[in-house]
């Protein structure tokens, strides 16, 4: 019998990662990992699945590839955890027929300056925006925005380069920076945009919906906590967010809404919004798994693993997302405080041993390395994950795990 292969084209690094292999691996699905650079994952040496290394920026030379080495029929699906491929997945579901969103819907995510386009046709609630492509086009900008405002990339994720700015020289100044990125983190080319948008101070969550065969589900809301500013560094997630019933669905019929408009009909969605007192405002939309460990705390939290039912949908298999349990998980990043070498971590056993409720106390930088004030996801030295019965005490068990970790930076 011919052995049928799920692709999988890179993979998120910040996040759950090579995790979707191993659950490929015992689903049988048989995954491949297709890499331009296999020694960005840490781990992968460990897992027992083929690894392609092939120029996965161009979508000809994948399917030169995978043409090369499989025969159409023996592959099931192809799917990735990474923002940076939802795209290029995406042109090859559609090339090879296999299920999935079209590259349309995809592109209309990915760049946010479409994403504005699209909802303000629509009249979705969302900040006050203006797209620049040169300094030139600040002017109207300014006048149609006003500060504090929002400036950032239209194509990155993690947020990079996101940044306030209170005057209209900080503005030039990050336009500037972004505009002078030809090539992101993956090496592919920057759409070289740039969005200004209203700064909405008010509180933050992210709605993870999954959609399948025209009906979509949301699986919850995500409360999210910032810090660092100027910069938008997630420091704590908490799930299911503290909302009353009636705000809740209000923020999920927006985000229905928002995801029939860009047109996604397949898989899992990530989408931030922000609450508003006129109503949800978006943020923006991710067509893909949220990253920052929130599939892990809704495990915790309701027993559904949302990237096995990802790799399921990916194959055409129909996802479970019938909750086992209700409960609350939370998430705390761990960010430097001051800039130097990471020197020493203490009190790693004490948040084990003497905190309830405590999963997992995760330090990803490793000793020696130099740290940095936050300015993206990419800046974080590591994460602590409890599981309670009540958010408030989800949030109570990070305070004090918090309290207990002692980091020792030298400049």
């Amino acid at each position: 019998m011919m052995e049928k292969h799920l692709l999988i084209i890179e993979s998120n690094t910040t996040g759950t990662g090579l995790i979707a292999l191993e659950i490929a691996l015992s689903l049988g699905l048989s995954p491949i990992f297709l890499t331009n650079n296999p020694n960005r994952y840490k781990g992968l040496e460990r897992i027992k699945c083929p690894v392609i290394v092939c120029n996965t920026n161009s979508i000809d030379a994948l399917i030169q590839t995978i043409t090369a080495h499989k025969n159409v029929n023996q592959i099931l699906g192809i799917t990735t955890t990474s923002e940076f491929y939802v795209e290029t997945v995406a042109h090859l579901t559609t090339y090879y027929g296999l299920a999935g969103n079209t590259a349309k819907a995809i592109q209309s995510c990915r760049n946010k300056a479409q994403t504005r386009r699209l909802l303000e046709a629509a009249q979705i609630r969302q900040p006050n925006f203006a797209v620049v492509c040169s300094i030139s086009e600040l002017n109207s900008a300014f006048t149609r925005i006003g500060f504090p405002c929002v400036v950032k990339p239209a194509d990155d994720t993690g947020s990079s380069e996101v940044r306030i700015c209170q005057t209209r020289e900080e503005v030039e100044a990050q336009v500037t920076r972004i505009l002078a990125i030809s090539t992101n983190v993956r090496g592919q080319d920057t759409a070289q945009t740039v969005l200004i948008e209203e700064f909405l101070d008010v509180p933050e969550f992210s709605v993870e919906m999954f959609s399948w065969q025209g009906e979509t589900t949301c699986v919850g809301i995500t409360q999210k906590y910032l810090t660092g500013l100027p910069y938008f560094i997630e420091y704590r997630h908490i799930f299911p967010a503290n909302l009353s019933q009636h705000i809740a669905e209000e923020i999920q019929a927006t985000v229905k809404r928002t995801l029939d408009v860009v047109g996604i009909t397949h898989g899992a969605t990530h989408t931030e919004v922000k609450l508003t007192p006129q109503g949800a405002a978006i943020i923006e939309i991710n067509a893909r798994l949220a990253g920052g460990m929130i599939p892990e705390l809704i495990r915790y939290a309701t027993g559904i693993n949302l990237l096995e039912q990802q790799l399921k949908s990916a194959v055409g298999l129909s996802p479970d997302l019938q909750f086992r349990h209700t409960s609350h998980a939370g998430i705390q990043f761990i960010v430097a405080h001051t800039e130097g070498t990471l020197k020493d971590v203490r009190g790693i056993e004490a948040i084990q041993q003497e905190i309830e409720g405590i999963e997992r106390v995760t330090i990803t930088t490793p000793l020696g390395n130099r740290v940095a004030l936050p300015r993206s996801a990419y800046d974080r030295l590591g994460y602590i994950v409890t599981r309670a019965d009540t958010y408030e005490e989800a949030v109570l068990r990070l305070n004090k795990a918090l309290a207990k970790l002692k980091i020792s930076i030298e400049s």
